[in-house]
């Protein structure tokens, strides 16, 4: 037992020394190496057996640089918030990698993930069920101080939590208050506030303005972007509204069904979409001029998205696709630079999921 706790200790100090190394702005500060989340179907009541999977997360792969934003969006049910909770540890992946800061979390517990999880928190979708009603804001923000009270010392934390207040832009005297004394933009910029209680690098938002009125998703999205800057936060904004993805987001990956199909700039996803889903997307979003909504082509995607528990061969998008040729339901296409672009000096050269890349005119989300 005793070599046991050393062993606990060690690594506790290298995870401990490996955080508080410092990254510069633009390096990798979080890396998803073939992440896979399966949840099991099982029959029986006594005696349970397996018989399937959900494949909800299917080997996905990307990057969080340091002080930037990763958009991830796509369609309900296509992964996205399991992505969300495998970040933070939240579920157990079934393989793969998450590294933060060279340290891969899926395989840590106990001390060594709490001194993760204090550089990695989260924002969560629902700003009325993710506030505890019975506690008052100033338990709610300080709670994070309770658990790592290195943060903020006891005799501290009132004035701690009150300028976290003031921070997000809440009067500080409603420390007080409940949650049911408060509008729904001001809670989730209470959930904003406990998300910065511990000075975070890495905040996950898991749609966190889905649930919110357009005018107060603009002044949620504005504050979070004030915050990154001041803070030097990076930030996964989790998504299905590609107008907001697009506003706060430097980088952007589409997901489809568990993989992600396409990920890029902003820009070459927006106005250079090479995989077929993506440009499905791009062609539903609503567009304020009259004018460029008359010369754009809307694309109709046919049949129904496929179950997780038994996704298609091949390539997930082809029973939807267009393009799709005997190919596509044999071969599993890479997230990749397409052939076509490769040394090319293009937006288009981008990571896209297709065997079948190539740039379709889509007029871009405002």
């Amino acid at each position: 037992m005793a070599d046991l706790s050393k062993d606990d200790e060690t690594t506790v100090e290298a995870v401990e020394a490996a955080i508080n190394a410092p990254v510069d702005r633009g390096e990798p500060i979080l890396q998803v190496r073939n992440l896979v989340k399966h949840f099991p179907l099982t029959q029986g009541i006594v005696f349970k057996r397996t018989v399937g999977a959900v494949k909800a997360v299917d080997g996905i792969s990307f990057e969080l640089y340091q002080g930037e934003t990763l958009g991830i969006v796509g369609e309900s049910g296509c992964g996205k918030s399991t992505v969300a909770k495998l970040l933070m540890s939240l579920e157990t992946a079934t393989a793969g990698e998450v590294l933060y800061k060279g340290q891969d979390i899926t395989k840590l517990s106990g001390k060594a993930l709490k001194v993760v999880r204090r550089n990695i928190q989260m924002v969560f979708q629902d700003p009325y069920t993710s506030l505890n009603p019975r506690m008052t804001v100033g338990d709610i923000i300080g709670e994070p101080f309770d658990i790592h009270p290195e943060v903020a010392p006891k005799g501290s934390r009132r004035k701690k939590v009150q300028d976290l207040l003031d921070v997000v832009g809440l009067n500080p005297e409603y420390i007080n208050r409940y949650p049911h004394q408060f509008s729904g933009g001001q809670r989730q910029r209470i959930g904003i506030a406990r998300g910065l209680a511990l000075n975070p690098e890495v905040i996950i938002c898991d749609e966190p303005v889905s649930a919110l009125d357009v005018s107060v998703q603009a002044q949620v999205i504005n504050l979070m972007e004030n915050l990154q800057d001041e803070f030097n936060l990076s930030y996964i904004f989790i998504a299905h509204d590609l107008s907001i993805v697009r506003h706060i987001s430097d980088r952007v990956g589409v997901m489809y069904l568990g993989k992600m199909a396409e990920i890029g700039s902003d820009a070459e996803i927006y106005e250079y979409p090479t995989h077929p889903y993506t440009q499905a997307l791009l062609s539903a979003v609503p567009v304020p001029d009259p004018e460029a909504r008359a010369h754009r082509e809307r694309i109709i995607l046919t049949g129904d998205v496929p179950s997780p528990a038994n996704p298609p061969s091949g390539c997930r998008f082809r029973t939807r696709c267009w393009k799709a040729q005997d190919k596509c339901a044999t071969d599993v296409p890479l997230l990749a630079i397409p052939e076509r672009f490769k040394g090319v000096d293009s937006p288009a050269a981008h990571d896209s999921a297709c065997h079948f890349a190539e740039v379709k005119d889509v007029v871009g989300v405002a």
